[in-house]
């Protein structure tokens, strides 16, 4: 009786130590969890930032540069009224797109637009405005309700870039007269086509145009998109963004 008893006792013993180092563990793992999580979310911010940076460098600052030069360069030219009207002239366009892009920064960094209706509602508004100015007819075909869903600000910001530089494309090298946007969303996934009436190409552009390509599909990469460029010469350019599907879900 009294080894059995001594054999219980250690049984308990080993039970109770055992309990104790499943504790043990999984508050180790629950710490190194929550330390991964904080650091997942400082890389995310660190990230962020310095996007952020970068575009108030590159956009904000070289505009309000190009202001500062022109101004000083429009004082020099007091004597000659017509080549200080077109400093002034030029002054205006730039000061107008350093306000755009201080609307885009502020856009893209404010988390109450990190849904599928902003980034749907804002790309639209961008290309009519930026198609319009450039002499060229736009058309959209947006839903009307799309998803209640949230969407991450780094898919969201690059969706919009993708975006911008397709237009941007176009008005610089297509040489076209009509932009179609298209826009469909369901709950998981999201389809979106910018297609032009241009010259397209048979061989890929320049090194700006090239550069504009690449930029697309890492964007489109960086968010575990796929991004499709389909164009012939003389048959214009169609390019297809696809999130969600075969790629991988939104980040909601």
């Amino acid at each position: 009786m009294a080894q059995t008893g001594r054999t219980g006792q250690r049984r308990g013993a080993l039970a109770v130590a055992g309990f104790g180092w499943a504790v043990v563990r999984y508050a180790s793992f629950r710490r190194l969890r929550l330390q991964m999580r904080l650091l997942e979310q400082q890389g995310a911010l660190h990230k962020e930032r310095t996007r952020i940076a970068k575009d108030i460098h590159d956009d904000l600052g070289a505009n309000l540069t190009q202001i500062s030069l022109l101004g000083e360069l429009a004082q020099q030219d007091r004597a000659a009224p017509d080549l200080a009207a077109e400093r002034i002239k030029t002054i205006s366009a730039t000061a107008r797109e350093a306000i755009k892009a201080l609307d885009e920064i502020v856009w893209a960094v404010n988390p109450h637009n990190d849904t599928l209706a902003h980034l749907i509602d804002y790309a639209g508004r961008f290309a009519l405005d930026y198609l319009r100015l450039a002499g060229i007819r736009c058309r959209l075909d947006l839903p009307d309700q799309p998803p209640a869903r949230e969407i991450s600000t780094d898919v969201r910001h690059n969706l919009f870039l993708v975006v911008k530089e397709a237009l941007h494309n176009i008005v610089k090298h297509a040489h076209a007269s009509e932009v179609w946007l298209r826009i469909s969303a369901t709950d998981d996934a999201l389809r979106l086509v910018i297609e032009d009436n241009g010259r397209g190409f048979d061989r890929p552009p320049g090194d700006a145009g090239a550069d504009g390509l690449r930029n697309m599909r890492q964007r489109v990469a960086e968010i575990g998109g796929e991004c499709r460029i389909e164009t012939r010469a003389g048959a214009g350019t169609k390019v297809t963004v696809v999130l969600g599907g075969n790629s991988r879900k939104l980040s909601y």
